[in-house]
Parts: C-alpha cells; structure tokens; sequence
C-alpha cells in the first residue's frame, strides 16, 4: 500500500520505534451513505410475479402496510419480525395479497348498516394477515380481528420466559410449523407439544392499531371449539364475519369449511389449503361430510412427514395430483352458491397454489342445516349442472386411475339411493358415463357417446366465473 494512500485516507505515519499519539484529528470528514431504498425493495419483492399481474393495487398497499410497521415500530420489535432479511415477511405478504384482495373488494360491496367487520385468521401464526387487514381496511368497517392459534398464551395466565429477549417467538415459521404440525410452507412437522414454541404477543398488545386486533388460543382439532368460535365470536359478533385460512393443515381445513357452513353472519371464505390429512383417518375409514358433499379418506389422504425438517415420505412431486383431489373436495363441500376455485402460483414448481373462495349474503341466523334429503338434491344438482366429465365427478384432470374409480365408486353409492328423486336417475347415469369416458381417453380409445355433449348442454356456472 502506498504511503500517500494512507495520508489521503488521514491515516498518520508513525516512525519506528516512536509512541503513537494519544489523538489524532481527522484528516478527511466523515462522509455519510445514503439510505437503502427500503421500501422500493420490499414493494418489488412483493409483487413480483403472479401477484403484481393479477393484484397490483392490492400489493401496493400491502408493501406500504409493512413499510409502515418498519417506521413506527420500535427497532427491536421490527428486528424480530424482519430478522431473516425479511424472508418470511415477503413469504406471509405475498400469500395474504389474493385474501386482502378478496376481503377489500367484499367489505367494500357490504351494507354499512349491517355493521363493522369480523375477521377471524385461523391458524394465524404471528399474525401478518391480520395485522394487514386491519392496516388496510377502512377503520371504521372493522370491529375486530382475531388472531386464533395454539401458540399464543392464555390471556391472564403465566407467560413462559423466552430465553432470547429479541426472538420470543423464533420467527414466525418455526411457532406456526409447532401449532398445527404444519409449517407455513406447508410442510407437516413432527415434535411433541413439549417441545411448541410459544408466540410472542408484543406487537399485538404493545402497539396502537387501527382496529382491534386480539389473540385467541384454540386448537381447531378439538371438536369443542367450533362451539367456542360459535358461542364467543360469531353470535357475539356485531357485523358480518370473514372465516380467513392460509396454510391450513390436514383437518384444519375441514374445520374451516365447517366454521363458514354452519356459522351464523358468515359473509366470505378464503382458504389456502396445506398438506394432506394423515393416513389415520384411512386406518378408520373415515368419510367426510361437507355441505352435500362427501369424500372417503382414502382419495385425499397420504402418508409421509417431517421429522427435524426433514421430509419422510413419497416425492413431493408425486403429491401433487392428491393435493388437487384434496382441494376440489373442499372446493365442493362449500355450502355457498357463489364461490371460486383460484390457483395462484406464488412459487415456480409448488403445487399448493390453491385459494378456496366463497361468498353469502349477511343473516343474523345460520344456514338451516342439510338433512339427507337436502344432501342428495343438492348432489344431483351439482352432477346435472357439471360442464365436463372431471367437473362432473370432482376431479382434476391429472387424477389417477386409481383415484377416479375411488371416486366413481363414492358418488354411484350416494345416487344409488336417490334414483327416485327428480333427476337422480339421469345423474347416477352420467357420472357413470363420465366415468368410463375417462377412462377410455387415458387408454386411447374413444369417447362414450353423448357424455361430453351432455355435460356441456347442461351447463353450469364453473368456480372461476362464480364472481364475474
């Protein structure tokens, strides 16, 4: 290095041998860099992709949502939230961007008289979308939202002291991956509850938000707590209430599509269903009954978990024509006439891309409840109204073979009993001839006559074209 470099620099020359001087003043002034433009990274991040094409002004508030947390929260409150450079906030942001859109635009269309919002985050994590949603909707529509997981402490009880006063919660991936056995990637997580990282409620609590926002500790498999949601919030609830669930693992999101179907002032669904339920329920040969929709654990369930976050079982790959079959049986089993089917690609190759959406109008009182009677008119509906063979027997087109004849056996076993009633012999007759129709085309042949024709002459109103 040469010696005049280091004079420039105002670094000073010191003899051999000779003292270094206590002080030296500077030489060349302190030059400060300008800041990071922060916030014009994290809108790119953002919206980048799928998100930025088909919501563009929802991201943007989002992006300005969270840029606004990173102003106004204290510095070791946002560290703990933005610690992984932000990895997990740009993750949560760009999943929560089709629920807010969804959200907004119902909110926006609800009568004002009918009365501020409810918005229920099940399975919430540390909460990013309800923190958002209370950041972006107009203050005055919104009563409450409430944070529901199994993470978060009883209120009034003891708070378990965390080890690293700035990472209570270790990040908001690793609390929700211990709540529901699920991590916010959609990965299943085995650890006992001994070892559940308990959430830090700080920015709940410690900060002023628009609206309420309060926590909730449930667990959603326990058959008691959808008489808990019922009984405390949705009766209680002074206005529409929206039923929100991104990454809801297994049978949490049954308990979701239940929550919507049977709850009183219930006006929107968004679910993005997560893995798949456990081969448990195969073992027990379970049915599930959603709305007039009925699907065996054996067409949805499957095998495989994560142990020390690492996976053990089939190719993730290989899972995606299940997840499909899982979400369109949840899709189906939606008790509303308006409602959509959405697959938003977040992730380049990841199959669980999946939102759930679904509408009704505000009533005080619950959906009368479905009798066997009601099940099966509303099944023979759902077949005559069908405009193609999968549609027609509840499958994605990249189903098994296995997994079709799985389904054709469940649907022919619910019409057989019906035949009698208006329609149902002429349903029993085409799921049966878009059974074999499909089969013929997986193995070359031709098509049976009339199916397709049939289908498409009935008509319908596709998922996708419920909202236009």
């Amino acid at each position: 290095m040469e010696l005049r470099h280091l004079l420039d620099l105002g670094l000073p020359l010191i003899a051999r041998g000779a003292e270094p001087p206590r002080s030296v003043a500077p030489v060349v002034a302190v030059v400060r860099q300008p800041d990071y433009d922060f916030d014009g990274w994290l809108a790119s991040e953002v919206s980048r992709g799928v998100v930025g094409e088909k919501f563009p002004e929802t991201a943007a508030r989002v992006s300005s949502a969270a840029c606004g947390w990173r102003a106004r929260f204290p510095v070791k409150l946002w560290a703990r939230l933005a610690r992984d450079s932000c990895t997990t906030l740009i993750k949560e942001a760009r999943e929560a961007v089709p629920v807010i859109d969804f959200v907004r635009a119902r909110v926006s269309a609800l009568d004002p008289s009918e009365g501020p919002v409810t918005v229920l985050d099940l399975c919430s994590g540390l909460g990013f979308l309800g923190m958002l949603l209370v950041d972006i909707l107009p203050p005055e529509r919104v009563d409450a939202c409430v944070l529901m997981d199994l993470a978060w402490p009883l209120k009034g009880g003891p708070r378990e002291p965390s080890k690293d006063a700035d990472s209570g919660d270790k990040v908001a991936s690793s609390a929700a991956e211990r709540v529901d056995g699920c991590g916010r990637d959609g990965n299943q997580v085995g650890e006992s509850t001994k070892r559940r990282t308990k959430l830090n409620w700080d920015h709940v609590y410690g900060l002023p938000w628009p609206a309420t926002l309060t926590t909730r500790r449930s667990d959603l498999k326990l058959p008691s707590t959808h008489d808990q949601i019922l009984s405390r919030i949705l009766e209680p609830a002074k206005g529409p209430v929206f039923i929100l669930g991104i990454h809801l693992c297994g049978i949490l999101s049954i308990r979701a599509v239940e929550t919507f179907n049977k709850g009183p002032k219930c006006v929107g669904l968004v679910l993005k269903p997560c893995c798949l339920p456990a081969m448990e329920y195969v073992k027990r040969k379970t049915q599930w009954t959603l709305g007039a929709h009925t699907f065996a654990a054996d067409e949805v369930c499957m095998w495989g978990k994560y142990n020390r976050n690492k996976w053990q079982g089939p190719l993730k790959a290989s899972l995606a024509p299940r997840f499909r079959t899982w979400a369109d049986n949840l899709y189906r089993g939606i008790n509303a006439k308006r409602k959509a089917y959405t697959r938003v690609p977040l992730v380049e190759g990841h199959y669980q891309d999946a939102y759930l959406i679904a509408e009704r109008d505000f009533s005080a009182m619950p959906p009368p409840p479905l009798g066997p009677e009601d099940n099966a008119d509303l099944l023979i509906d759902q077949v005559l109204r069908a405009k193609d063979e999968h549609e027609l027997l509840g499958v994605p087109e990249g189903v098994s073979m296995r997994g079709l004849r799985r389904r054709w056996v469940a649907l022919t076993k619910a019409l057989g009993s019906s035949t009698d009633r208006p329609g149902g012999a002429e349903a029993f007759r085409l799921v049966d001839v878009a059974f074999q129709t499909i089969r013929a085309e997986r193995q070359g042949g031709a098509a049976v006559d009339g199916t397709s024709e049939r289908g498409v002459a009935l008509g319908g109103v596709s998922g996708d074209d419920a909202f236009g």
